[in-house]
């Protein structure tokens, strides 16, 4: 068998992906001529190739609904606050840390025995953590480890429940916090468990604001510090800002908005996507993810009819289309005294599925030609469109299977197909034997960020055991029977276009 040939080509303007091809399938076996033996075909079909062709094809069928619980999307809470059941598909899961917990001591990161208890948790449910550590959440204690509470200043205040705000422009406070930043990254950075890390710390909740008071939070020189050291530290995992200021936008830094269709569309300045646009960082999310949470107090009403669309209760619909929004918390639709039920519960679903990536497949062909001593060659098109809102954003192959466990990588670099681009991957196999035609090929996609029985599924309805199944079928009818591909038929063989074959691979009469 010769390698395999792989071409690619991208139906998005302006744009050229690359593709790579797998490793070469075993070859089939060959039968040794025997000197004695008359010459003639060694398996079904004509000794001299034929020069018929004829092509297999099937038409997609979109279907979103069967994406659901794909991962590193949708709506999503936090095993802190309750033990979420699966009424929208998730695998996501959110931890939120103060950062006293995280550095009980001055002797460095608790990481062992405080992050990997939640992460080993989170990952035996095959959800991806998103985290976040904070320093000062309003309504409860301070989240400032004892042992530099001596050293460090705080600002008491009492709105959003009250608290002390510490002082970010102590020296010994931002030692810490960007030593903390750097260990945390050379840990951390392309763990598998971790699906995105918020840069948090700094401000009420780690929301990177003090309002009403400007004058509590940290100065823009040590913003811009820790922007810097989170950027520096984290090269894989993907990392996210609240807000797209200084020189976030032109880094490799996400954004969540924690006020999701609250204060998310509009023409007021202070919210998220004018900002975003302000900033000149509109299109980001065609490389970093946008995330975030739904305002807390429109969860209860969201999708119900006492939801009225207005200035602060947007539609959400919209929201998720302006920002591409990949992943929103959520926690309304699982909360153990009042979850979602019923039309608020559909619409939650329809929502969750609207976020982030989708890939469909409209269209898939097989080509045979050449038949030739039980063998043909085989040409396979496949065309893959991204019907969600915004990419994958980490590492993205697809890959077609056969029967006798081949599995060849026929592109390398999904997550750059941007949302209504097209690719067509054109993938090409020779002295293919015809039994293996009568097996099923599957095509499905894989990443390094999986984990466990993660799946990243089609929007099609013909999805079968995670993955989309090529069937092709070539025969010839003659006389009311069916004759497969390759089969001797008097003195004839089948062809691939459904025709005759003499020995000679030339038409039968």
């Amino acid at each position: 068998m010769r390698f395999p040939r792989l071409l690619c080509a991208s139906m998005a303007a302006g744009s050229l992906l690359a593709c790579a091809p797998g490793p070469e399938p075993p070859t089939a076996p060959k039968i040794p001529d025997n000197p004695g033996d008359p010459p003639g075909p060694r398996g079904p079909g004509p000794s001299t190739p034929s020069s018929a062709s004829g092509t297999w094809s099937r038409t997609g069928v979109y279907d979103r609904s069967v994406t659901a619980g794909n991962p590193l999307k949708g709506f999503f809470t936090s095993y802190q606050w309750t033990t979420p059941d699966q009424r929208v598909p998730h695998r996501l899961e959110f931890l939120y840390l103060p950062f006293a917990q995280i550095m009980p001591t001055a002797e460095g990161p608790a990481f062992d025995s405080v992050l990997e208890p939640f992460l080993e948790a989170s990952a035996a449910r095959n959800n991806h953590m998103i985290l976040r550590f904070y320093l000062d959440y309003p309504g409860r204690e301070t989240a400032v480890p004892g042992w530099l509470s001596e050293t460090v200043d705080c600002n008491p205040y009492e709105e959003y429940g009250g608290g002390c705000s510490p002082d970010y422009d102590n020296p010994r406070l931002q030692s810490v916090l960007l030593e903390f930043i750097a260990a945390l990254g050379a840990r951390y950075d392309g763990d598998p468990r971790l699906g995105f890390v918020q840069l948090g710390l700094l401000g009420f909740w780690g929301e990177w604001h003090t309002y009403p008071h400007g004058d509590f939070f940290a100065s823009g020189a040590f913003q811009q510090e820790v922007i810097n050291a989170f950027d520096e530290a984290f090269n894989e995992t993907h990392i996210l800002l609240r807000y797209p200021i200084h020189d976030a936008p032109q880094r490799n830094i996400g954004f969540h908005d924690d006020s999701f269709a609250y204060a998310t569309l509009g023409e007021v300045p202070w919210f998220f996507h004018p900002k975003l646009v302000a900033a000149g960082a509109e299109e980001r999310w065609r490389e970093v993810p946008i995330g975030g949470e739904i305002y807390p107090e429109l969860q209860r009403s969201l999708f119900t009819e006492d939801y009225v669309v207005d200035t602060y209760s947007q539609d959400l619909l919209r929201c998720i289309e302006e920002t591409h929004a990949s992943w929103m918390i959520n926690h309304g639709v699982f909360r153990p005294d009042g979850g979602y039920e019923g039309a608020q519960l559909e619409a939650a679903r329809a929502a969750a599925l609207a976020m982030g990536y989708e890939y469909s497949v409209p269209r898939m062909e097989v080509a045979a030609s050449g038949l030739h001593r039980g063998t043909v060659d085989l040409r396979f098109t496949i065309v893959l469109r991204n019907t969600g809102v915004a990419p994958f954003y980490y590492p993205l192959s697809l890959h077609l299977e056969d029967g006798s466990e081949n599995n060849w990588r026929l592109a390398t670099d999904l997550q750059t197909l941007q949302p209504g681009a097209e690719r067509s991957v054109v993938f090409e196999l020779d002295d293919v034997p015809v039994a293996r035609l009568a097996e099923t090929y599957r095509l499905r996609l894989s990443s390094p960020i999986l984990l466990g029985d993660q799946w990243l599924r089609f929007a099609d309805a013909g999805l079968a055991q995670e993955s989309l199944p090529l069937r092709p079928h070539f025969a010839c009818s003659r006389e009311d029977d069916s004759h497969q591909l390759g089969a001797s038929v008097g003195d004839c063989f089948c062809d691939v276009d459904g025709s005759l074959v003499a020995d000679d691979g030339r038409p039968c009469p």
